[in-house]
């Protein structure tokens, strides 16, 4: 897993908040509680949080952006199992008339209790997804929707000192991109958050699996320097605007990325597609290659006969140079020329000599003296 820049455009919004149904589980907690407020001021048309206990201050700050008294709250405790789950979503439904957009927000870090965290974080994240999931499913006559589902960076990286929540944060992770790729015939958009360490009564409250209580304030606290709930908060929301179906969006020191997951396996009938989109493409790679070589041939044919064409051209060159420095050579000193064979016809004997012109009446001379 590593974080990249997919293309994916987050200045770009791709999902109006304004006008929708909203349902908040947890909405009381810090993150909760600040995204909340963000999304009245996005316009939603209804918000309903569920949260275990009634929280007056926590109530009255949303209602300071709450103009239009959007904000709602029932009693809801999380294990409570499928079918109570499925009763208050059905009395939802009936105020609001149908659900745009669920948040799973809930979750405890005492692993003190295994039942209990894993129903909490795990088992009722489900419940939630799949009552919500059975009202918003467009083949089922529902008009689809956005599941938001926050887990934690434990699910990327898990944390020895809390095996069992880290667990349950994987396993949202991986529940959500597989209902996510559903999204073509049920109209339902799911993706993950995974906040990094953050402000929150959450973070104070947290109990390891030795049975040790964690001090943050003196230790964690010098290693870790948790984000505020606002900045987590919104940068929630701008995921949520950005609407990338089966994303996992890391929440971390104020920022937000995109996490690329690998599948490390291929499923069988998967396998059997791209192996026949292999064979389909094997003719046209074959056909590539074939051109290629026979580029290649062309290039060193040509290149060749330009290096033959060369080597003929400097040699009649070599040749013309020859020539002329010969016929420089004989035109040069015609003098020079003349008075050599003089010489070399004065020490010939006489019957093979050749004779000027200026030297015949002395040569005649010498011979009838003889």
């Amino acid at each position: 897993m590593e974080c990249c820049q997919m293309d994916i455009n987050m200045d770009e919004v791709g999902f109006d908040l304004n006008g929708k149904n909203v349902i908040y589980i947890g909405g009381f907690g810090g993150i909760g509680l600040n995204t909340c407020k963000q999304l009245v001021q996005k316009g939603v048309a209804n918000l309903m949080i569920l949260d275990q206990v009634w929280n007056e201050s926590a109530f009255n700050e949303i209602n300071v952006v709450d103009t239009k008294h959007v904000c709602q709250f029932m009693a809801f405790d999380v294990t409570c199992g499928l079918e109570e789950t499925r009763a208050i979503f059905t009395r939802i439904v009936e105020k609001f008339g149908h659900i745009d957009v669920l948040i799973n927000g809930a979750g405890i870090a005492d692993e003190r209790d295994f039942d209990l965290i894993i129903a909490t974080n795990f088992t009722a994240t489900i419940n939630a997804t799949l009552v919500a999931y059975d009202l918003m499913d467009k083949s089922k006559g529902g008009k689809g929707g956005v599941v938001l589902n926050i887990a934690s960076v434990a699910a990327l990286t898990p944390f020895p000192s809390l095996p069992i929540y880290s667990a349950t944060k994987g396993g949202i992770l991986n529940f959500t991109r597989a209902l996510a790729l559903l999204e073509p015939k049920t109209g339902i958009k799911l993706y993950t958050i995974c906040p990094g360490p953050t402000s929150t009564k959450h973070f104070e409250d947290v109990h390891c699996f030795l049975g040790k209580n964690l001090i943050v304030s003196e230790r964690l606290r010098r290693l870790v320097k948790p984000q505020l709930p606002a900045d987590c908060a919104m940068n929630i929301v701008k995921a949520m605007e950005t609407n990338a179906n089966g994303a996992t969006w890391l929440c971390d020191m104020g920022q937000l990325k995109l996490v690329e997951i690998k599948n490390f396996w291929t499923p069988p009938h998967k396998r059997n597609k791209e192996a026949e989109q292999k064979k389909g493409s094997e003719p046209n790679k074959e056909a590539e290659q074939n051109k290629e070589t026979e580029r290649t041939k062309e290039l060193e044919q040509n290149e060749k006969t330009s290096q033959t064409a060369e080597t003929v051209q400097k040699g009649e060159t070599s040749q013309k140079e020859a020539s002329a420095e010969q016929a420089k050579a004989t035109v040069r000193n015609p003098t020079e020329q003349v008075t050599a064979e003089k010489k070399t016809d004065e020490t010939m004997p006489l019957r093979k000599r050749r004779y000027l012109i200026c030297d015949l009446g002395r040569d005649m001379q010498n011979i009838c003296k003889t």
